[in-house]
C-alpha cells in the first residue's frame, strides 16, 4: 500500500476528458480561411451573385463549426465529483448524485450502424427537470462505448 492509503480505500480514478481531435479543428479553421477567400474573390468580382450567396453561406457554415469544436473543449470532461459538459455559450457540471443513467445508444444511419453517449441528468433549468446529453464519436474524439465504459466506472 502506499503512503496514506489505508485498507478500505479504493484507487483514484483520475480525471479524463474527451473533445474533438485538434487536427480535425485545424481542418476547420483551414476551411473557413479558404472559403472566406473564396467569397472575398467572388464579392469582388461580381461575377455570380448566386455563387456570392453560396460562398457567403458556406463562410458562415464552416466558421460556426470551427468556433464551435474550438470552444467546446473539453466537450466531455470526467472527475470524481462528477461531470463537466461544454457547449458553444455554457459550462455545466453535474455531481454524480444528478447523473441518473449512462447508456450506449444504438442508431442506424445511412446504412451504418452508429453508436452515441447518452447521459441522462437531472437539471433545474431544462423544462421538466431532466436531460439528454448525446455525445457522438466527432464530440469525444473516441468510441462512445469505450466511453461509456469510463464514465460507467467513474461513477461508481
Amino acid at each position: 500500500m502506499g503512503d496514506g492509503e489505508t485498507a478500505g480505500d479504493a484507487p483514484e480514478l483520475p480525471a479524463r476528458s474527451w473533445s474533438t481531435p485538434t487536427g480535425l479543428v485545424v481542418v476547420a479553421w483551414l476551411c473557413t480561411v479558404a472559403a472566406a477567400c473564396w467569397m472575398a474573390m467572388m464579392l469582388v468580382t461580381h461575377s455570380d451573385p448566386t455563387g456570392s450567396l453560396l460562398a457567403a453561406v458556406a463562410t458562415l457554415g464552416l466558421l460556426l463549426a470551427a468556433v464551435w469544436s474550438s470552444r467546446a473543449r473539453p466537450r466531455l470532461a470526467v472527475s470524481p465529483d462528477g461531470i463537466d459538459v461544454r457547449g458553444l455559450l455554457h459550462h455545466r457540471r453535474y455531481p454524480w448524485p444528478q447523473v441518473t443513467d449512462v447508456r450506449v445508444i444504438q442508431a442506424r444511419r445511412l446504412g451504418r450502424e452508429t453508436f452515441l453517449l447518452g447521459v441522462d441528468v437531472r437539471d433545474d433549468k431544462a423544462l421538466d427537470g431532466e436531460r439528454l446529453l448525446v455525445f457522438g464519436r466527432l464530440d469525444l474524439g473516441a468510441d462512445p462505448v469505450d466511453v461509456a465504459a469510463t464514465v460507467m466506472a467513474a461513477r461508481h
